[in-house]
């Protein structure tokens, strides 16, 4: 897999944790799916899930402290399942305060 552009205007932090990810198919159908959260940041975060959903597809996610909609910005296929990353919806940024990940690991500018 090469390595991919960086989209994000802010600092990215990696984590670990489980989410449910719910969104409706080309044929109307609802899909939900467990992944794992990879990253966060302000706007974001990316997954890794064993299925694509199509870029600019709407879905929502929903972990242990958080629940919301977001957008799809890309799916790549990687070498273990594919690494979805997806915008907050609605205006919604992220507030480590209300919801932090667990395993979360702040990582410095340039570094990642």
């Amino acid at each position: 897999m090469k390595p991919r552009e960086e989209r994000r205007q802010s600092a990215r932090h990696m984590c670990s944790e489980f989410v449910q990810v719910s969104f409706w198919n080309e044929r109307g159908r609802k899909i939900s799916e467990i992944g794992v959260l990879e990253d966060v940041s302000l706007s974001g975060v990316s997954i890794s899930l064993n299925i694509p959903i199509p870029v600019g597809a709407g879905a929502r996610i929903h972990t242990r402290d958080f629940d919301g909609q977001v957008a799809v910005r890309y799916c790549e296929l990687g070498d273990y399942g594919y690494l979805v990353g997806v915008e907050f919806a609605d205006g919604y940024r992220w507030d480590e305060e209300k919801w932090e990940p667990e395993h979360l690991l702040a990582v410095p500018d340039g570094k990642w």
